[in-house]
């Protein structure tokens, strides 16, 4: 038996070391609230005047609406399509619109997420905050087994360390501060409808902030929250500043003693003390989240003094090292140490950051934004065509219990999804693209006529179910997947005796979006929804439903996805391959496992044509590890390594792990969470198959933890 796989040593040689130089921003945080910081470890570089849209205080609950009523309420945004259930409304834009009509930019505008504070250095004597060039040979270090960020610059000349830690349960953070000449300043800015924006500071008399001692009250329209200091005296100096300044030396020793300090420092205080203090956020009034229990809105704390009033910056720093240590130690662990080749050593990187990354930016109870929690992006909104990139790996690599959190969220969305689907002519639930806490679709000629996004919770659901047996027998999965197998049903188009797809459609590839009235039969799509109803019938079967089976014959008459000479593309039939944006059909053979209506040979000629002919700049993170995913499906380790890893312009892992795509899209989830789903197929493999099918022998390649995906179903 081999020995078991050293987990500090594979995640501790991927510990983020940064430098001035380097273009990436680090994080902190526990799935539901993160704070991005500068090479100070604060937010100095960022705010008025800042084109920087990554340092940003970001929580679950931090959603803003503009004041007053949308102008054209959402029903007027309907528009009639032919479908053959007779004609339908689905939310729209008309052909042609170049911008908006004010209803429909409203319903997108809002709600938006909104950054919640800023935090920066300021120089004691004048309160400005430093320049770029008064902050010389900065280093930075994130120590990933403690998730503990230390920030190490001079500041004219004088020596300066900062800690920054986040709570792994609330919105809080901690701060130890050894900046000789500087304070911490707090400054809050108002809502943005910017595409990309969590903060407007130009907007100053729309909304309020309030220091009373060691809280600081928040407001903006249907928004307000306090910020709860402790461990430094707070004092307002602007209509929306507060300047911390240390009340005491603070704890000498920053992280205590022994094996639980994540970074030790000096014993002694600087001269000019040490400023270590907790910043705690918590609603008073939010947008009420569609989560169970949440239905009424999020709970004020009027008249208390909050759960962190006591709370040292000593003790989140032990609390955040303990988190960790047990995260790494207790989930799945993917060793490459042993392999010289130079890529092994690049995806064990990208596995390790993609792991912390998803933990901080996504695994609390809403489908996250695709930039998470660092940055906005769709103004915050989430995408649930993409939740299954967001967050599929948790149940591979152990972590099953960050995505049951999220699954939560189509448990209450439940009701909404339903009337969608009633709106639409089906049973069951429908399941929107792109929305926010109010549940309301986004007005968009494509979001509301893609399709792949409703399979996804039987899919998700089933992968919990594999990695946690008892999620079977949760009586409120068991609905959602019901009711998202019913909708497809329903969603199918009688072809002669068999079935298809459409239209209105358009497939994941998100071409042809002015022929959305005519699409049909998008070959990903047709594959997917054959394999989603069999495993939803397999959740029949389990619990004795009398109509069990069912599903099942249904999903054989659905077309093969193959056109009828044999090869897989865009569309079963219709329009001729486009090979720019997502080469989608190659997740008919990855994504989806084979189901017995695609030949390997035909997947592995599809998977060739792609590699050979694709626009690659045109695509998007996530493509990158579909690729892999079919190679490893098609047992090709070598291309599986060199499509996961392929050297374009999104596809670039940065010193933070983050895949940045474009400007104004710094940060993109799906193409984290993506390695990890690839990595899990190529190391795990599938059910049945063989071990390490998309890595080569010769690496030696190593893993605890890791579940196989779903291999090819047998009938029922």
């Amino acid at each position: 038996m081999s020995a078991r796989i050293d987990r500090r040593a594979v995640v501790s040689r991927h510990d983020p070391r940064l430098t001035w130089a380097d273009d990436a921003i680090l994080s902190v945080g526990n799935g539901r609230f993160a704070v991005g910081v500068d090479r100070t470890g604060t937010q100095t570089f960022a705010g008025p005047g800042s084109d920087e849209e990554r340092l940003n205080t970001l929580a679950e609950w931090g959603w803003h609406t503009m004041p007053g009523e949308p102008p054209a309420p959402w029903e007027s945004l309907l528009r009639s399509y032919s479908s053959p259930r007779g004609p339908v409304p689905y939310l729209d834009l008309p052909e042609g619109t170049e911008s908006p009509s004010p209803g429909a930019a409203w319903f997108r505008e809002n709600p938006h997420k909104v950054s919640l504070m800023r935090f920066a250095l300021v120089d004691r004597d004048g309160g400005a905050r430093p320049s770029a060039a008064e902050i010389t040979g900065a280093t930075q270090h994130l120590d990933l087994w403690s998730g503990t960020i230390r920030s190490s610059f001079r500041y004219r000349g004088r020596a300066c360390t900062v800690i920054t830690s986040a709570d792994p349960e609330r919105d809080a953070i901690a701060l130890r501060v050894e900046a000789p000449g500087l304070d911490l300043a707090l400054s809050f800015p108002y809502g943005s409808t910017g595409w990309e924006r969590a903060a407007s500071w130009e907007e100053p008399d729309a909304h309020s902030t309030r220091c009373e001692g060691g809280r600081i009250r928040r407001r903006l329209d249907d928004l307000a929250y306090d910020v709860l200091v402790h461990g430094a005296t707070a004092e307002q100096t602007d209509a929306h500043e507060v300047r911390l300044r240390a009340s005491g030396t603070g704890d000498a020793a920053g992280t205590g003693h022994g094996a639980s300090a994540p970074l030790r420092i000096g014993e002694s205080a600087p001269r000019d003390g040490v400023l270590d203090v907790v910043l705690e956020l918590v609603p008073r009034e939010a947008p009420a989240l569609p989560l169970p229990g949440r239905a009424e809105g999020t709970e004020g704390t009027e008249g208390t003094e909050g759960a962190v009033s006591t709370e040292s910056g000593a003790g989140i720093r032990a609390r955040s090292a303990r988190f960790w240590a047990e995260h790494w130690e207790s989930t799945g662990v993917l060793d490459l140490g042993q392999a010289t080749d130079p890529r092994a050593h690049e995806l064990e990187r990208r596995a390790v950051l993609s792991r912390y990354i998803q933990r901080v930016h996504a695994a609390g109870t809403l489908p996250p934004a695709e930039t998470g929690l660092l940055a906005n992006s769709w103004r915050g909104k989430f995408h649930l065509e993409m939740h299954w990139w967001h967050a599929a790996h948790f149940a591979l690599w152990g972590d099953a219990a960050s995505l049951r959190r999220s699954l939560d969220f189509y448990v209450s969305a439940l009701p909404s999804a339903r009337e969608t689907a009633r709106r639409q002519g089906c049973r069951g639930a429908r399941w929107p693209k792109q929305i926010g806490p109010d549940l309301h679709d986004s007005p968009s000629d494509i979001g509301p006529f893609l399709l792949w996004q409703q399979p996804h919770p039987i899919h998700l659901a089933e992968l919990l179910r594999r990695a946690d047996p008892a999620a079977a027998l949760d009586p409120t999965l068991v609905e959602v997947v019901e009711q998202s197998a019913l909708c497809l049903v329903d969603l199918l188009r009688p072809d002669g005796e068999l079935l298809g797809l459409g239209a209105p459609l358009i497939g994941a590839q998100e071409r042809h979006v002015e022929d959305r009235s005519r699409l049909q039969d998008p070959a990903f799509e047709l594959a997917y929804v054959a394999w989603a109803l069999r495993v939803a019938d397999r959740w029949r079967s389990r619990r004795d439903a009398r109509d069990a089976g069912e599903l099942t014959t249904i999903a054989r008459r659905i077309h093969s996805p193959l056109r009828a000479d044999g090869v897989l593309s865009t569309f079963r039939a219709g329009p001729a391959m486009e090979r720019s944006d997502h080469p989608s059909h190659l997740l008919a053979y990855g994504m989806v496992p084979p189901t017995g209506t695609i030949p390997a040979a035909a997947a592995s000629a599809a998977l060739d044509d792609a590699l050979a002919e694709w626009d690659w700049d045109s695509t998007w993170g996530w493509d990158y590890p579909a690729l892999a995913m079919t190679a490893a499906r098609l047992r090709r380790p070598e291309t599986a390594v060199d499509a996961l890893l392929m050297p374009t312009v999104k596809n670039r892992c940065d010193g933070a792990g983050h895949f940045p795509q474009r400007p104004g899209l710094p940060a993109y989830l799906p193409a984290n969470g993506g390695t990890l789903i690839a990595l899990a197929l190529m190391a795990a493999g599938e059910d049945d198959g063989p071990v390490s099918p998309g890595l080569p022998r010769t690496w030696g390649a190593r893993h605890e933890g890791i579940l196989p995906l779903p291999g090819p179903l047998t009938e029922l």
